[in-house]
């Protein structure tokens, strides 16, 4: 669990940057205000339809248009799939930031995050995180929101929930269906495209959605920054206001604290192990292949033993990589080979419980026959070289 939050704002971005016993676990960066970020909504209009892909391309004001996708994805799928015409007007939310000469992703099923909840306007049921394993901590989360549920839409209930009061749920709902209420109303009277809804300064999402009553420090370089974790902190965690410090030193703060060499190496193909073995991560269009080596692990016992260790290692560093370079989709491990499949089943084990804390890990499968492991992960923002590259050109006025 991330116990650090340091972000630092300069010509118009900022980077936010997620630690952990001081290793830096996440990077967010956030490139100006243009419309595409994921979790806008936005009122756009159909530039071509695709029949035979059931989509079609929508503008969202952005430099590519999006892609939205209206064939069938399962029980979560509830918006009505009705093909636009070319030229009409779509209400969307982006769900993938635009990567790789790519538009972003586009959804009708629009949702809006609070701390503890999500609205989900267009889904009338209550859905719980399955984070949330306790079966009476979900009875109550459950028996908490059946008074306010009606027609006015469903909710997903967050991790976050799980310790919530009661009180502090209903008025989160009370929140969120008081901003769809304001979305839905500009709807009406707008220009398209339009941005209806935006997610709020990177800063602010972090701390709704990562802070918890053992964050250590939150350090900004920007007064405004300051102010609104400090207003975050008295809403939602009162008490942790103390924890926001203002950075005063001479040097920039990602330097001063080490982070502009993390970032640097997150940008390297090879990962060196502590053990003297390293990793290689190559992304290509399809997937994210990574390679364990032993290197320059030799062991000091024999050869299964300095087999095993270097791919424990591995698995832990893997999971920190996945999440600090933003890599999505599926990747492929291939770990150094075991003929033991109690080693195996070890350094799985290793592999999930590192990436229990990813909020953007979805599954995983197990050694196949050929020794590889596949998982995959949801795109969010994109990878990291890109969002820097993206950043970069913003501030240098190149796009």
């Amino acid at each position: 669990m991330i116990d650090e939050i340091i972000a630092s704002s300069a010509d118009g971005t900022m980077r936010i940057a997620l630690r952990e016993a001081g290793r830096l676990m996440e990077l967010m960066v956030e490139d100006g205000d243009e419309p595409g970020a994921v979790g806008d909504i936005i009122c756009g209009r159909v530039t071509a339809v695709m029949k035979g892909m059931e989509a079609c391309f929508v503008d969202i004001g952005a430099e590519r248009a999006g892609f939205l996708s209206l064939a069938p994805r399962g029980d979560d799928d509830d918006v009505s799939r009705d093909m636009p015409h070319e030229g009409a007007a779509v209400l969307v939310q982006v769900t993938k930031a635009a990567q790789m000469g790519k538009g972003a992703g586009l959804t009708r099923n629009l949702s809006i995050a609070g701390r503890f909840l999500v609205l989900t306007p267009f889904q009338n049921r209550i859905a719980i995180s399955k984070r949330i394993t306790d079966e009476a901590a979900r009875a109550r989360l459950e028996s908490a929101l059946a008074d306010v549920m009606g027609d006015e839409g469903g909710f997903i209930l967050r991790t976050a929930a799980a310790e919530a009061p009661s009180e502090a749920l209903i008025e989160d709902a009370r929140q969120l269906r008081a901003r769809w209420a304001e979305i839905d109303d500009r709807a009406g009277n707008c220009g398209i495209p339009s941005r209806l809804h935006a997610e709020g300064s990177g800063l602010f999402r972090v701390l709704r959605d990562r802070a918890h009553p053992d964050l250590r420090r939150v350090m900004v370089d920007d007064a405004r920054a300051a102010a609104e974790a400090r207003a975050f902190f008295a809403e939602y965690l009162p008490g942790l206001e103390r924890r926001v410090e203002v950075w005063d030193g001479i040097d920039p703060l990602f330097g001063a604290f080490g982070i502009e060499d993390d970032i640097a190496d997150a940008l390297e193909p090879v990962v060196s192990l502590p053990c003297g073995g390293s990793i290689v991560i190559e992304q290509t269009h399809a997937l994210t292949a990574i390679d364990v080596n032993t290197g320059r692990n030799t062991g000091r016992s024999n050869h299964a033993d300095t087999v095993f260790d270097t791919n424990m290692e591995a698995a832990e560093e893997i999971a920190r990589q996945l999440r600090l370079r933003g890599l999505g989709g599926l990747t492929v491990i291939d770990f150094v080979h075991m003929d033991d499949a109690e080693d195996e089943a070890e350094v799985l084990e290793a592999l999930l419980a590192a990436l229990a804390d990813d909020p953007s890990f979805i599954r995983a499968t197990g050694f196949s026959e050929l020794g590889l492991v596949e998982l995959a992960r949801r795109r969010g923002q994109g990878p990291l070289a890109a969002r820097i590259i993206a950043a970069d050109q913003v501030r240098d006025g190149d796009v």
